[in-house]
């Protein structure tokens, strides 16, 4: 997985923006807000590699949401993350 750096890094010109939201979002612990924007960046970007970096970013960021509220064990029910 790439980290939101490298995301803002390769972002399209038009998503730069919106990309440096999420990092900041993420820096201050805002998992759900972060999450968010960056299904907004999904929804209204051409498929691709660096569409999926994003994806996989969301994805991650909901995951952490789980963990500020439940704990590590929100990540037991998760596969990829035991």
């Amino acid at each position: 997985m790439k980290t939101i750096y490298d995301i803002v890094m390769a972002a399209p010109p038009a998503q730069v923006t919106r990309c440096k939201i999420a990092m900041v979002e993420i820096a201050h612990g805002h998992w759900a807000a972060a999450a968010s924007t960056m299904e907004n960046v999904v929804s209204e970007t051409e498929p691709g590699a660096w569409t999926l970096d994003c994806m996989q970013m969301r994805d991650f960021c909901m995951l952490m949401d789980k963990v500020k509220y439940h704990g590590l064990e929100a990540c037991a029910k998760v596969p990829e993350f035991v």
